[in-house]
């Protein structure tokens, strides 16, 4: 049981770092007072990898977000790369 909450918090913290550090939309990685600001998708995200989605229903989760929550432009080719990189941490 320890084991699998252990496995749980790291998937958890490598999805943050993802979305904090790489995607990043925002562009607020270097403001520490905003680190939170990406945690509301963490649940999402978390569950969609233990359903083992697709990394195309990844990337639509993600260019929802950016685009009618956030409002933002987007780069789909960097969105691609965000959603490769979070589908890697399934396997």
């Amino acid at each position: 049981m320890e084991a699998s909450k252990n496995k749980d918090v790291k998937l958890l913290h490598a999805i943050h770092k993802i979305l904090l550090q790489e995607w990043d939309p925002l562009g607020i990685c270097r403001n520490p007072a905003m680190r939170d600001e990406y945690e509301d998708y963490l649940p999402r995200i978390f569950h969609m990898l233990l359903e083992n989605v697709t990394e195309s229903e990844i990337f639509d989760y993600l260019w929802r977000i950016e685009h009618k929550v956030m409002e933002q432009k987007g780069n789909k080719q960097h969105t691609l790369r965000i959603a490769s990189l979070l589908k890697a941490l399934s396997v």
